[in-house]
């Protein structure tokens, strides 16, 4: 039973480290509700039932779901920030760019699991917390990936590019091995990055001829 363990009250959203056993319990038990129900489609009663402990146990956590769902994403964004941040920092020294392919494509299969669930939950998506840090994320992470990419022709291929990663993260039979994963993770941002190469050298040239 949750009860007798608890820690102290949520306050904010604390990072995975600093989460107790428990509170780390009702995310898991969130996850696997949300992934099968959705977010809307989930309440805290329901997360408390599948722990087997009352409503008032979880919500001695996490006052809402968007309090949940936000303690469950923001360790994840946060890492996915400091990975933008460094590859801003890398870029300025002109150092190349595979390094953040290969940072990327390791984030995702670090996170594969949430990141399954984020790409099929629109309204998980939709929620304000949420929808505020991964729009500020979003342009930053695809210059990354793309090498360039701030101008409406990078908005479309930086765009299809993520797609194109999280659709094949989905699509992967469960039974692959990592390596091999992290291989095709990698080539298809290869071929996305030369698709927009080709894209930019075709429009200089539209633009030349007039």
């Amino acid at each position: 039973m949750i009860g007798p363990q608890l820690a102290t009250p949520a306050a904010g959203t604390p990072s995975s480290a600093s989460r107790t056993p428990v509170a780390q319990r009702v995310l898991e038990a969130a996850l696997d509700l949300f992934a099968t129900r959705g977010f809307d489609g989930t309440s805290l009663q329901e997360i408390a039932d599948r722990l087997g402990v009352t409503k008032a146990a979880v919500y001695y956590h996490f006052r809402t779901k968007d309090e949940l769902l936000l303690a469950m994403v923001r360790p994840a964004l946060d890492e996915l920030i400091r990975l933008v941040d460094a590859s801003g920092a890398r870029e300025s020294r002109n150092r190349g760019r595979s390094i953040e392919v290969a940072g990327y494509v390791d984030y995702l299969l670090r996170h594969r699991r949430l990141a399954g669930y984020l790409v099929r939950d629109a309204a998980a998506m939709s929620r304000p917390a949420v929808l505020e840090l991964t729009t500020r994320l979003r342009g930053k992470l695809e210059s990354m990936l793309l090498g360039d990419g701030a101008d409406d022709l990078g908005a479309v291929w930086g765009g299809a590019t993520l797609q194109a990663l999280t659709g094949a993260l989905l699509a992967a039979p469960a039974d692959v091995t990592e390596d091999w994963l992290r291989d095709e993770l990698t080539e298809i941002t290869a071929q996305m990055r030369a698709g927009y190469r080709k894209a930019v050298r075709r429009r200089g040239t539209m633009l030349a001829l007039g």
